[in-house]
């Protein structure tokens, strides 16, 4: 948010460097973020209140694209990530439990006394499909399942299957018809 300085001149928001352009335009930019134990604090505080990586990145100040490549070159901040998502990964659970049961029994204060905005009950149920199998084991969510180029031999197999198990319920009920005639 832009202000006033003390000798009521404008000043560029916050975290924005303004400056001349080659071209001689005035280009405001960005202002590049170093990481920091600070930084890294507030990204895994939000990260383990809200299970949600793209507000946890932009709550510390960073691209979700900058999170994720810190992730894959340091191994200690893979494993505090890992905690962080377990725990709001617990904290989603709780609030959909919470949602499911609201009816048969009061409020409980899962949260310990922190204020975290509450998430809706369809972002919740996306954030606990998006990690469960980090969390709990198993395969992972894929979001390219269709994209992934069909194999003809493999269509091919599974089509056969599928008709071959209609065509064996077809028989068993032809079968099953011509018992109930004879025995009528």
């Amino acid at each position: 948010m832009a202000g006033k300085s003390m000798t009521g001149k404008q000043h560029p928001p916050a975290g924005t460097i303004v400056r001349p352009a080659i071209n001689g335009k005035t280009q405001v930019i960005r202002a590049r973020r170093r990481w920091s134990r600070e930084a890294e604090r507030i990204f895994f505080e939000h990260l383990a209140a809200t299970c949600n990586v793209c507000a946890a990145a932009a709550e510390a100040g960073f691209s979700t694209t900058a999170i994720y490549n810190r992730r894959m070159k340091w191994p200690g901040f893979a494993e505090a990530w890992v905690r962080a998502v377990e725990q709001g990964f617990a904290r989603i659970e709780a609030q959909l439990i919470e949602t499911a049961s609201a009816s048969l029994a009061g409020p409980s204060d899962f949260d310990g006394g922190r204020e975290v905005e509450r998430v809706s009950f369809a972002d919740a149920l996306n954030l606990y499909k998006l990690h469960r199998a980090e969390v709990r084991g198993g395969p992972p969510q894929r979001y390219d399942a269709r994209s992934r180029p069909l194999d003809p031999d493999a269509v091919r197999a599974s089509l056969l299957k599928k008709v071959e198990m209609i065509e064996r319920g077809m028989a068993r009920e032809r079968d099953y018809a011509a018992r109930a005639d004879d025995a009528g």
